[in-house]
């Protein structure tokens, strides 16, 4: 299974995809069914041919630029396994320093809390930050139901679906049937945020248009979002949001123009890009 994992990683190299050598063997433990740890403690396993057949298919999908995630329908995301579909946005690593910062504000507080993750796609953001602070109910809203349907199997899958309430919703528009509706603690977003005619890479031609497109800035969906988040947020709350590259000042500058934010700070992701706004409400 080396030599075969080799010869693969080698090949997707050529072709330029990102981490070769790990969408290999992400791509041969899944058609092998097993941990890619077992890639190496099995090393002398030959698969058979249904396997070899399975695998050569994937991978030239994979040359296609289909992404990875989707091919195996799961990604890893705060050290927790989710099941991604094309209906959603493949969960992010840069995405984490909002469950980072969300995390660290709700445990600072001596009670029961509310978050609400806007825009929460496969649910990532909000399961991940349940699992990691007990006292935390989740509001997590989208547009897309056949995305809240994939939220809700991974908060179920995770045992945190008694913590969750999954709604449909257009940004900050809550439906009037919706039993809680603030103050949140913290108000998490990873919004569409691509400028119409931005290059992107071509694995993202296979993620679902409206959770990226945003007008002819990429701002069109932060300019609504930024300000209503005052008027759900407790006074102290966090709003933890992330943005495109080459968007942090117009960001900065739309929260400050509110008059009812702190000054934000703004983090930069793993690959030094300006990424996450964090701004705590006032008044």
């Amino acid at each position: 299974m080396i030599s075969l994992l080799n010869w693969t990683g080698q090949h997707f190299a050529r072709h330029g995809l990102d981490s070769p050598r790990l969408s290999a063997e992400i791509l041969l433990s899944h058609c092998l069914n097993c941990d890619r740890l077992e890639l190496y403690t099995r090393h002398d396993y030959r698969p058979d041919e249904r396997q070899l057949d399975s695998f050569r298919k994937l991978v030239q999908r994979a040359t296609h630029n289909e992404p990875i995630a989707y091919l195996v329908g799961h990604k890893e995301f705060y050290s927790l396994s989710f099941t991604v579909t094309p209906d959603v946005l493949i969960p992010r690593s840069e995405t984490e320093a909002l469950v980072d910062e969300s995390v660290t504000h709700l445990r600072g507080l001596a009670r029961k809390t509310w978050m609400w993750d806007v825009c929460t796609g496969s649910g990532c953001v909000a399961i991940a930050a349940a699992t990691q602070v007990d006292h935390v109910r989740v509001l997590a809203t989208d547009i897309s139901a056949k995305a809240l349907d994939l939220a809700g199997a991974n908060a179920r899958s995770h045992g945190v679906s008694d913590r969750i309430i999954f709604a449909k919703a257009d940004l900050l528009s809550l439906p009037d049937d919706l039993a809680y509706r603030g103050p949140f603690d913290v108000i998490a977003a990873n919004p569409p945020y691509v400028a119409v005619g931005d290059p992107v890479a071509e694995q993202v031609a296979y993620e679902p248009e409206q959770a990226l497109m945003a007008g002819a800035d990429g701002l069109d969906f932060i300019r609504p979002l930024v300000a209503s988040a005052g008027d759900f947020l407790a006074v102290g709350g966090l709003l933890a949001m992330e943005f495109g590259q080459g968007q942090a000042d117009q960001v900065r500058d739309i929260i400050v123009s509110t008059g009812r934010f702190a000054e934000p700070r703004i983090l930069r992701d793993h690959q030094n890009i300006e990424r996450i706004a964090l701004a705590k409400i006032v008044h």
